[in-house]
């Protein structure tokens, strides 16, 4: 049986990345298919920008690490009753561990206790992301009207979310930022299953720092309770065209030095964006993307004429990196400028020295001396 990887926040297994998570993803597995990328389920992010956990839930990495442990040594029904401890214990992680307490019962072939587990968590004020049902650990559930009722419970809850999501813009003002001057502008977008609380800290380095206004875009498009995605094509186009027009407005850019990029479902949606044509975007920088399904040979000659450049970054063991390649080639075919970078024994997560190659990506479309990436 396939066992579930966690997706951005949104799906997936959570205590089965224990050993890839901890090992700073180093052989991050795939994620399910439709979902996208931030932290799993249950996991704190990197140092570099983990949440501060609630003052009542000490002791949550430790409690964790023991799951997984039990899950690796396949001690089911010890997972559970731990998880079963931890719903009180742990309050700030109910979507965490009522999925994974699903799962266990799943494995100890408990239909029933699972989709307790998955109710528990709708109880308790919690919903599931988009795309968590969708690995075949759950197979063992298809075609129960509990389960399905579950589902449509928990789809309704998206719904209501997705009703009362907006887009949020978050601009920042380079060093010594000057009013009386053009700066250059980078929108940035989050990748699936992310807030902006998640990406900002990840998306920087000391140029955009130092030289960039960079407006940092979350979408409206909901993923999960804290988690948002960029995969509806037309709500992208419209809410980065929005968040533009707002910066435009308020701070003094430099349309000849607009750039736009992501990470995984981010840069889905910066390809949308960059292959539109809709904004004077001199170029493009993603990481680990989704690659559209829908860009044609027409709108990739027709961007290259405009003189659009980009650079798409990439991992070794990232699970779409064939395709992301396939991708770059059709560019170079279709005479658009790019560079493409693959960082070896690494999964679907952002190089140790993502900022400097980040730095290199913007000398190469702002026209600076290259740099090998």
């Amino acid at each position: 049986m396939k066992m579930p990887f966690a997706a951005p926040a949104i799906a997936g297994l959570a205590i089965v990345l224990f050993a890839s998570y901890l090992s700073a993803k180093s052989a991050s597995p795939a994620e399910p298919q439709g979902s996208f990328d931030a932290a799993p389920v249950g996991f704190e992010r990197p140092a570099n920008d983990a949440q501060t956990p609630l003052p009542t839930e000490e002791g949550y990495p430790e409690f964790r690490r023991r799951v997984g442990e039990l899950y690796a040594q396949k001690k089911y029904a010890e997972a559970a009753a731990l998880l079963e401890q931890g719903l009180d214990r742990f309050p700030g992680h109910v979507m965490a561990n009522t999925y994974n307490l699903a799962s266990m019962r799943v494995l100890m072939d408990e239909q029933d206790e699972a989709v307790d587990a998955l109710e528990e968590g709708h109880r308790r004020g919690v919903f599931f992301g988009k795309w968590s049902f969708q690995e075949d650990v759950w197979e063992p559930l298809r075609g129960s009207a509990r389960f399905q009722a579950f589902l449509d419970r928990n789809g309704a809850l998206i719904a209501d979310a997705q009703r009362k999501s907006e887009m949020k813009l978050d601009v920042r003002l380079p060093e010594g930022y000057d009013p009386a001057r053009k700066w250059p502008l980078f929108i940035a977008l989050h990748g699936g299953g992310e807030s902006l609380a998640e990406f900002v800290p990840s998306w920087t380095s000391a140029r955009l720092r130092r030289e960039f206004i960079v407006a940092y875009v979350q979408s409206s498009q909901v993923a999960s309770m804290t988690g948002f995605h960029w995969q509806d094509d037309a709500v992208t186009l419209k809410e980065v065209g929005e968040a533009y027009r707002r910066v435009l407005a308020g701070y003094p850019v430099d349309p000849e030095r607009v750039l736009v990029g992501g990470f995984s479902s981010g840069g889905y949606g910066s390809l949308i964006v960059a292959f539109e044509g809709a904004l004077p975007l001199r170029g493009f920088v993603i990481l680990c993307p989704e690659v559209p399904t829908n860009l044609t040979d027409a709108a990739i000659t027709a961007a290259a004429g405009r003189g659009l450049r980009g650079t798409l970054l990439t991992t070794e063991l990232d699970h779409r990196v064939d395709t992301q390649k396939k991708l770059a080639e059709r560019w170079g075919k279709l005479g658009l400028e790019h560079v493409i970078s693959v960082t070896p024994n690494i999964g679907h997560w952002y190089p140790k020295d993502f900022g400097d190659r980040l730095d290199q990506a913007i000398s190469h479309i702002l026209g600076r001396a290259q740099t090998t990436l």
